[in-house]
């Protein structure tokens, strides 16, 4: 239940979700005052989340820093979340589409090839909710993996988690039982990884984070950057709303 709340009411709290919501009012109300005050809310929430200023200043206070792994004292295995990395609902299914997170999978890649880990776990099955008809994200990255050089003993699947908390919850006994005195770096999204390394210390997992997937960058003074909404802040806005919607929320529930 608490998996399926989630996913429903974080698109309600998302901009797009809010400003849906707000119009809507607008568009149905009577009262000539709440017209005006849902159209206001919604002008205004669309200069606040779809400013790129704003946004990427949220993004560089929310998100873990890039990593620069020393050289290994002892064997490593990166764990690699799933999540946008492959899309899976692309047709046709004989094809490998890379979705906007893809970098996880990515940094893991050139961290195998530089023999900075040895291992590849990665986390995460079919998440979608009303859908069952979708490929396993899971499986699509490891093959991915494969084509791309890494032999099949050193990529590992956990497919049975849907979130984050599951990936932690499952990923943990694999980690403890076959890879024990390994070094764990955790690879997913640098606005997730927050909420991925609170999971896994709840599962007594010690993790070394490695984010990819970066939002935020350099700050732009540009008048179009400053003042003009953009989708591009839009989207970011998005994920890191989600973010802290998720993180709020895994708090409340006790998985962090």
């Amino acid at each position: 239940m608490f998996y399926f709340l989630s996913k429903v009411f974080s698109f309600l709290l998302m901009p797009l979700g809010l400003l849906t919501i707000l119009l809507l009012v607008a568009i149905l109300t009577k009262n000539h005052a709440r017209r005006r005050k849902a159209l206001l809310a919604a002008v205004v929430l669309l200069l606040i989340t779809g400013n790129g200023f704003i946004s990427n200043e949220v993004a560089r206070w929310w998100e873990i820093p890039p990593v620069t792994l020393p050289a290994p004292t002892r064997p490593r295995i990166g764990v690699v979340l799933t999540g946008g990395m492959v899309k899976v609902d692309g047709e046709p299914r004989n094809r490998i589409y890379l979705g906007d997170q893809a970098d996880r999978m990515g940094q893991a890649l050139l961290l195998y090839k530089a023999g900075q880990i040895q291992k590849i776990l990665i986390s995460g099955g079919i998440g979608g909710i009303f859908r069952s008809d979708v490929a396993n994200e899971g499986q699509l990255t490891r093959q991915f993996l494969m084509l791309a050089g890494v032999p099949a003993q050193d990529v590992l699947l956990e497919n049975r988690s849907r979130n984050t908390h599951e990936n932690a919850l499952f990923s943990a006994p694999i980690l403890q039982k076959r890879f024990n005195g390994y070094e764990y770096v955790l690879i997913t999204s640098a606005w997730h990884m927050r909420r991925a390394i609170g999971c896994f210390e709840k599962q007594h997992i010690t993790v070394t984070p490695y984010p990819a997937a970066f939002i935020g960058g350099p700050r732009e003074f540009a008048p179009n950057h400053l003042l003009l909404p953009s989708e591009k802040a839009l989207f970011s806005s998005y994920w890191l709303i989600h973010e802290l919607v998720g993180y709020t929320a895994y708090r409340v529930a006790g998985y962090i």
